[in-house]
């Protein structure tokens, strides 16, 4: 007997199978609907090579950052970590895509409230994906940009110290903050995400693929008709003017083969990024993270003063919350993009406002790994040799230029002196003006040394 025959006579797989290729979907379903299809791929691929990745990686801080080098020397595996890299990257736009389909579709009204909030749960989790595995190659990136991240997570009102606490098993990022993060991307995230994109499937073909709106309804209105029954006729002449399922497999394949050639093409051409080994000591390092969490990183530079972690922690607190609860927000029947002028505007202005802030974000000055300052010292004061020295520990030369050496983040302070006062200059270190992070914790004795020694670049 054929192997399959013999095991569809036990499990009846068969009807199973024909039944989910053979069932009706509406008409008015078109290419924008294969997004869920290649984010589903891309999560198959983002898991295959994630346990390959994990036979060789070691998550210690002492290990780590020499594992993953050692993935790069090994055949084939920096195309592994590279489409791991890349697919990741892929997956926030398919889900940003696919998120912003289902709303301007507004496939989120009766009878799918549910799945769209499944499909929240399921946005969170990715980014959790993408945070936490942001430290594992242990690199400086990895390291400053997870202690930005863990202090903005640490600023939550009442539970920040601990939560904190939860997040790094300590003060600062040690081997126990990367086991945590390790063990969360590995085995929380992923058993959350299985578990959750098998609810989401069971939804959609439970309840169907949810048509584009037209601008002129299938069906006839009745006067007075629960929305229910008006969503029962009007799906129902959908699906009669549809088709089979499998007739719309090509799309999905298309759409999926174009993603994967491009995740390989990008893991062939570029690669997985690798920056030098963490120095927890670098503190003038001022991480850029990756292109999905650049408006963050630009809102932290717009909102100064030592609240801003907790003021973007609220902010982003309130966007997830009204994220969650647009199926209750929008409960009118119209569905058409058109027919909802204000909840469309509304999205709309989102979404640039997001896309402005990762442009900007991405075209916001590097800042230099070069923190050495060319500097003569045979005219200074010891005064102002211990200034230099607080300049060269606060990490100052990252984000600015003296001497034509230093970073081009912040102003140019070769001719400080002559453009501002003592007290105008350290009024800029403590509480500045413009998009710098304020230093309010320099001692006062670090702060005169500090002013003597800018005072000589006039």
């Amino acid at each position: 007997m054929h192997p399959i025959r013999w095991i569809n006579e036990r499990l009846g797989l068969g009807s199973v199978v024909r039944g989910f290729l053979d069932r009706p979907i509406p008409a008015n379903v078109g290419w924008w609907n294969t997004l869920g299809s290649a984010t589903l791929l891309l999560i198959i691929v983002q898991i295959t090579t994630g346990i390959g990745l994990s036979l060789y990686y070691v998550p210690s801080a002492d290990h780590a950052y020499d594992s993953v080098m050692h993935i790069d020397a090994l055949a084939f595996g920096a195309f592994v970590r590279g489409v791991h890299h890349w697919s990741a990257s892929a997956l926030v736009v398919l889900i940003g895509l696919h998120t912003l389909r289902v709303f301007y579709q507004a496939a989120y009204k009766y009878p799918r409230e549910l799945t769209w909030l499944v499909g929240a749960v399921l946005f969170v989790v990715m980014l959790g994906f993408a945070f936490t595995g942001y430290l594992l190659p242990w690199d400086q990136k990895a390291y400053w940009a997870t202690v930005v991240g863990t202090n903005v997570a640490g600023s939550a009102p009442f539970v920040g110290d601990l939560v904190l606490g939860l997040m790094r098993g300590g003060a600062a990022l040690t081997t126990e903050t990367l086991t945590r993060f390790y063990g969360i991307h590995v085995w929380v995230l992923p058993a959350t995400l299985l578990i959750g994109v098998g609810i989401h499937l069971f939804m959609v073909i439970r309840q169907g693929i949810a048509a584009a709106p037209r601008r002129k309804a299938i069906v006839e209105d009745v006067p007075g008709e629960a929305q229910k029954d008006r969503y029962a006729r009007e799906y129902g002449a959908e699906k009669r003017a549809g088709h089979p399922f499998y007739q719309s497999l090509l799309k999905d394949a298309i759409v999926g083969a174009v993603m994967v050639m491009v995740v390989a093409t990008l893991a062939i051409a570029v690669g997985a990024p690798l920056e030098a080994q963490a120095n927890p000591n670098a503190a003038g390092y001022v991480p850029r993270p990756e292109w999905y969490f650049l408006d963050m990183f630009q809102m932290l530079w717009y909102v100064s003063g030592p609240a801003e972690p907790l003021i973007i922690f609220i902010a982003g607190t309130i966007g997830f919350l009204v994220f969650f609860l647009v199926p209750f927000l929008d409960r009118g029947r119209e569905r058409h993009f058109r027919r909802r002028p204000i909840a469309t505007a509304l999205a709309t202005v989102v979404v640039a406002g997001i896309l402005f802030l990762t442009v900007q974000g991405a075209l916001a000055p590097v800042a230099s790994t070069d923190t050495t300052v060319s500097v003569d010292t045979a005219n200074l004061t010891p005064a102002q040799k211990a200034g230099l020295k607080v300049y060269q520990v606060e990490g100052c030369a990252s984000c600015h230029m003296l001497n034509g050496r230093g970073g081009t983040a912040g102003p140019d302070l070769s001719h400080v002196a002559s453009k501002l006062s003592g007290a105008e200059i350290e009024q800029q270190i403590t509480k500045p003006r413009d998009k710098m992070p304020p230093y309010s914790d320099i001692t006062p004795e670090d702060m005169t040394t500090l002013k003597d020694f800018l005072s000589t670049f006039k």
